[in-house]
């Protein structure tokens, strides 16, 4: 397009008058300028003498001075930018314009419209100087004459028509039109050719990576002219749910022209076929337009009588849309069609409820991969809303539909890969669930990754399909553990179906012990296959098993439901067999309502006045699934609330923070105050209950988020806050030597009381309610068990050392707290400190020996 622009030429018109002005003209545009200041009164007079010399011109001559100055910008091929992309220099091939020519083109741009002829608006628009500054001047100067032009006039230039359209564009972006400028020019176009008018600009331009594509993925179901049409319909829709009034006009629209669908098809495929986390950069967020498109497009196939078979297509383009750029944002590609999807998926769930369950999944998918706080929450209430209509609890309702990633009921998938095959398979390892990549030769035989794939398509699929299972696995671990706080029993049936038989769901709960009650009491234990591998039964302890019957009643296994007896077995087994869990269960600690906590009735404050690092906080926070606003230098943003929600329990608990230090506007440091429960008793409405009241898994659930938060976040095992300047913070710090043990310190406590007498460190460590000390040769050493932090004796001064790598802590296992945990920290100083006289490093030499 651009050769043919180029080869355009003057029409006679315009010739004559402009080569009348030629010599005058470019005694003023080749004006020497070298002295002037920029804003300067030479500019000035300039302008002032350029326009004294157009106003004697009559129309003939204003267009002939016209086009002669863009045929002379032409020919030097001069270009202008904005201060901003001067240091990026201009477009290739441009050079400056110099400021005598630039100071004439803002005088053309002032003019009144003129009476352009098609052939002269041709050639005008096919030379209007490049200008990221006064481009939208040209729109002003030919917008008007080429919509006057007569139909058969304007579609003999359609380069033109096409160039306005790009400019009415540039200028809606900026502000300074409406969007129905934009729409009302494209109505006027495609009036012009009934059957050859083109699919609107600003649905195909480059302004996102889908646009591009969406003529060569239309063209072929439907002529453009019909398409663009559409395209307009579609953008009728303006807000997430249409009217009865679009409704009607999309039945009927589809009755005369069946293949819409399958243009709604074509353009949700675009972005469904896109996977979600991909980093496609900025250019991946849709335009209005492009998202305008993908909304009317969703809701066209919701409307159908088969739109459950649209389910998986409107789901996974919902996915793509709503995810940020990069997959891990807090933007949507395009919040516009997500919202959209999310409605129409609702639409289809209350039209069809026999699709609830493929809705539902398609909803979780959606959930697991978009980090927009607002369709966050709007998924949230969609799912409750549907559990509410369905009448089971949203966690039920979400374990109907969890996705199985296309694998086998043994959990595996193969990917072909060029010549080679990859196989995904979920699997358990010592009792933990992980991903298994293994790549297989034509003969199925084993192989290296392939070096024949390196930074190809094909193997950034396989990895992609990794990242998802080990993604999956951790949503589903999740998820499961918060039925910690939940009472929820299952049918054998269902149990197996949803949980044992799922090639996701098994990977994970094959991992943890499972109860089936009985008159008794109930029976524990690990569930596997057996012999008849449709069979499946728990196994105890022991050994002995017991068959899940499809009656039976089964509950997730939680130690403090079972009696100590039964615990501690279980505990012993799992350090016998060096056995892991998806997540703590076994070791799981318990909090119980405190003394003072029945006083305060309403509030804990159990865990208040610790100081904690504001950035951790906030990432464990919404790991373990809490919200709130952020803490920083801003109005409001000295304190906020973070909420953790029990949907089952229609319960949340609160924790309150408040600011203690900003850095650059942003949190640093926070200081702990209350824990709170609340029962949500409408929409949005929630009141304080006593804590007295909260169920007591929900209560030690939340507490033992809040104890995570602040053992992990806590600056006490960090040495750098010893010399804060700040003496509360330097006050919290030395305290965290000696404070009191918490629930997971405890915990710790009675492991190690376990553990010591099995290892080396039990002739030289001891016990103590806060402390392991431990017998150096130069000196004994308190180790606290909740922060890790070093006293020596006789005089308690601090000593500050970290973990040693290669500590012989690693090599001992443990069933939780692995090598990043606080227990192997703890022990890998313990192992040091016992041999004090081995230590080499000076700076921990110093600190032992005094002033050595």
């Amino acid at each position: 397009m651009a050769e043919a622009w180029e080869h355009t030429v003057m029409p006679a018109s315009l010739r004559v008058p402009a080569e009348e002005q030629r010599g005058q003209l470019l005694g003023f545009l080749e004006t020497p300028h070298s002295g002037w200041t920029p804003g300067g009164p030479d500019q000035d007079e300039y302008r002032e003498r350029f326009a004294r010399y157009l106003d004697q011109l009559d129309p003939s001559g204003l267009k002939g001075a016209f086009a002669q100055t863009f045929s002379h910008v032409d020919e030097h091929s001069y270009g202008i930018a904005e201060r901003y992309y001067e240091p990026f220099g201009l477009p290739a091939g441009l050079a400056h314009m110099p400021k005598p020519v630039e100071l004439a083109l803002y005088v053309f741009a002032s003019l009144a419209p003129l009476d352009w002829s098609a052939e002269e608006l041709n050639w005008m628009l096919s030379k209007a100087p490049y200008s990221r500054y006064i481009y939208p001047s040209w729109r002003r100067a030919f917008h008007q004459p080429i919509s006057s032009l007569e139909p058969a006039e304007r579609r003999t230039i359609p380069r033109a028509t096409r160039r306005m359209q790009g400019m009415l564009l540039k200028e809606l972006k900026c502000g300074l039109i409406d969007y129905r400028d934009v729409r009302a020019f494209s109505e006027l176009l495609l009036d012009d050719g009934r059957k050859d008018g083109r699919i609107p600009l600003q649905y195909v331009s480059g302004g996102d990576d889908v646009g591009p594509q969406v003529r060569e993925a239309v063209r072929p179901i439907m002529p453009e002219y019909r398409c663009a049409r559409l395209f307009l319909f579609m953008s009728e829709l303006t807000g997430p749910k249409p009217t009865a009034k679009w409704k009607r006009a999309a039945h009927a629209r589809i009755a005369e022209e069946p293949e819409t669908l399958q243009v709604a098809q074509a353009l949700l495929g675009l972005a469904a076929e896109r996977t979600p986390t991909a980093d496609r950069g900025k250019i991946s967020s849709l335009s209005p337009y492009t998202g305008a498109i993908m909304r009317g497009s969703v809701w066209l196939l919701a409307l159908q009588p088969g739109a459950p078979a649209h389910i998986s297509l409107i789901g996974d383009a919902a996915a793509y849309l709503g995810a940020g750029h990069n997959g891990r944002n807090g933007e949507s590609r395009s919040s516009t069609a997500a919202n959209a999807a999310i409605e129409a998926l609702l639409e289809i769930a209350g039209n069809f409820e026999a699709a609830t369950t493929d809705v539902v999944g398609a909803l979780t998918r959606i959930r697991d991969v978009v980090k927009n706080r607002n369709l966050h929450k709007r998924l949230v209430k969609v799912i409750d809303q549907l559990s509410a209509e369905r009448g089971v609890s949203p966690s039920e309702l979400l374990e109907t539909a969890v996705p199985d990633l296309g694998l086998d009921r043994e959990g595996a998938k193969t990917l072909p890969a060029g010549a080679h095959t990859a196989r995904i398979a979920l699997t358990l390892e010592a009792g933990a669930p992980t991903v298994a990549l293994t790549w297989l030769t034509d003969e199925g035989e084993s192989e290296p990754v392939p070096a024949a794939l390196r930074n190809t398509p094909e193997l950034a699929a396989v990895k992609r399909a990794v990242s998802e299972a080990k993604k999956a696995l951790a949503i589903q671990g999740r998820r499961i553990e918060r039925l910690m706080a939940s009472d929820r029993q299952w049918t054998g049936a269902d149990f197996r179906a949803r949980y044992l038989e799922h090639p996701v769901v098994g990977a994970v709960a094959q991992g943890l012990l499972w109860t089936i009650i009985t008159e008794e009491g109930g029976f524990s234990g690990y569930p596997r296959r057996a012999q008849a591998s449709t069979v499946w039964e728990l196994v105890g302890a022991e050994g002995d098993t017991r068959g899940i019957a499809g009656d039976a009643v089964v509950v997730l296994w939680k130690p403090w439901e079972r009696t100590a007896g039964e615990v501690r077995s279980w505990r012993s087994h799992l350090v016998e067999h060096r056995l892991r869990q998806p997540f703590r269960q076994v070791y799981r600690e318990l909090y119980l309502l405190t003394p003072a906590e029945r006083e305060t009735g309403q509030y804990s404050n159990r865990f208040a006045a610790h100081i904690l690092a504001n950035p951790q906080v906030h990432a464990l926070a919404k790991e373990r699934g809490w919200h709130g606003a952020q803490l920083g230098a801003w109005d409001g943003g000295q304190d906020t609330k973070l909420y953790l929600e029990f949907p089952d329990e229609r319960l949340r608990a609160g924790f309150s923070i408040e600011l203690v230090e900003p850095e650059e506007g942003l949190a640093s440091l926070c200081s702990t105050n209350r824990v709170w429960f609340e029962r949500r008793v409408a929409a949005d409405t929630w009141d304080n209950i006593a804590l007295a009241d909260v169920p007591r898994a929900v209560f030690s659930e939340a507490m033992r988020d809040v104890d995570l938060f602040t053992a992990v976040a806590a600056i006490g095992p960090d040495p750098d806050w010893v010399d804060h300047p700040n003496g509360h913070v330097r006050d919290y710090w030395g305290t965290s030597h000696t404070a009191e043990l918490s629930e997971s310190a405890r915990t710790r406590h009675e492991y190690l009381g376990g553990l010591l007498p099995r290892t080396v460190l039990a002739d030289r460590c001891q016990l103590t309610e806060r402390h392991l000390i431990v017998r150096g040769t130069h000196r004994s050493y308190k180790i606290h068990l909740g922060s890790g932090n070093i006293l020596m004796e006789p005089d308690d001064s601090y000593l500050c050392i970290v973990k040693a790598p290669g500590a012989r802590a690693d090599r001992i296992f443990l069933p939780f707290e692995e090598k990043a945990g606080r227990l192997a920290t703890i022990l890998s100083k313990a192992f040091m400190l016992m041999d004090d006289h081995k230590i080499k490093d000076e700076s921990i030499l110093r600190q032992i020996h005094g002033n050595r």
